[in-house]
């Protein structure tokens, strides 16, 4: 088995932009679309960086045919699962579109389900890619099924509890309110889709046993909206003539409510760190991810795709830190004399 994918590409030449602002987002896109490291010198030359991705995931997939069938095995499962329920749901109904809607109904309650069945033959996947794409030598990341079960119902409920006093908030709002917490709730479940995939492309390095890399990552800082909450709860005026009892009651209700927060969103942790990191990168990442979610029959496709894409970003991420690192120690160590 060959060890790389593809082979790496040289960085996209920053100098050369086109006076068309579409063709130069093209070009960037296409630049980006291959293997290299995220450029970091702008806001935009990072986001169109992190748009690329899933095409390059898809890039990824379709370069190997074995890797392609070992990916789209759970999807073809699921597939198969829906097209069963689609067929016996219809049978009495007419229309054209009738089979594809109770597919897709199905498709999307069913979505989750690979996340903890296929969820070890994913971890060896994104291995696999990270191996062969040249990040060195790694593990699968595999758990144990209670462990698995209970990383899923954290997720789910910090995805359903966190956003939920801002949407009731928002929704008090007049005339706006179900457009602000309606655009919430899209940028809320974006900004998961996107964790999760980084989640999926986490491995253990060589060395690191399965308890050390998940210690690794709830080491991590806590996530941005939870140090949003306890700010929040810090800049109430508590001292105010009138509403300073209130303010210290809601006070304290906002912190609790953060350190709930963090409980449930402590198994994200690195990944959510990785892209406050590189937030430009994720912005682009999550909007290209949304474009894939919107295409019927590539959607299918969705969760390898972003698979593979994650194991290349973290992966080349994860190397620059490492070098960046590795600089900074060699910098600090004295020069033996002479």
């Amino acid at each position: 088995m060959e060890m790389t994918l593809l082979r790496p590409a040289p960085p996209v030449d920053l100098s050369l932009r086109p006076r068309s602002l579409v063709r130069y987002v093209f070009s960037r896109i296409r630049g980006y679309s291959s293997v290299q490291q995220p450029p970091h010198s702008s806001p935009t030359e990072d986001g169109l960086y992190g748009f690329a991705q899933p095409i390059l995931g898809a890039r990824i997939l379709l370069s190997d045919p074995q890797l392609l069938m070992e990916s789209l095995y759970p999807g073809a499962v699921l597939a198969i699962v829906c097209a069963m329920y689609a067929s016996f749901s219809g049978a009495g109904e007419h229309g054209q579109w009738v089979w594809f809607k109770h597919f897709y109904k199905a498709f999307a309650a069913l979505a989750p389900l690979p996340s903890v069945v296929f969820a070890n033959h994913y971890a060896r996947i994104a291995a696999m890619i990270r191996w062969r794409l040249g990040f060195g030598a790694c593990g699968p990341r595999e758990m144990p099924l209670g462990m698995l079960l209970g990383r899923l119902a954290r997720q789910f409920a910090i995805v359903a509890v966190g956003v939920a006093p801002f949407v009731w908030l928002l929704d008090m709002v007049p005339l706006a309110g179900h457009v602000l917490s309606g655009a919430l709730l899209a940028v809320w479940g974006l900004h998961w889709v996107v964790a999760d995939a980084f989640d999926d492309a986490q491995v253990c390095l060589p060395g690191e046993s399965l308890r050390q890399s998940i210690e690794r990552d709830r080491r991590a800082p806590s996530p941005w909206f939870v140090r949003w909450i306890k700010q929040g709860a810090d800049h109430l005026p508590v001292k105010a003539p009138v509403l300073g009892r209130f303010m210290r009651i809601l006070g304290r209700a906002m912190r609790t409510f953060a350190r709930f927060c963090d409980k449930l969103a402590l198994d994200s942790r690195g990944e959510i760190d990785i892209m406050e990191k590189n937030r430009f990168v994720s912005l682009g990442f999550g909007l290209s991810t949304a474009a894939l979610l919107a295409i019927p029959v590539l959607n299918l496709l969705f969760r390898p795709i972003i698979l593979a894409a994650a194991s290349h970003v973290v992966g080349q991420i994860e190397a620059q830190e490492e070098h960046a690192h590795g600089a900074m120690v060699n910098q600090g160590t004295p020069s033996l004399p002479a």
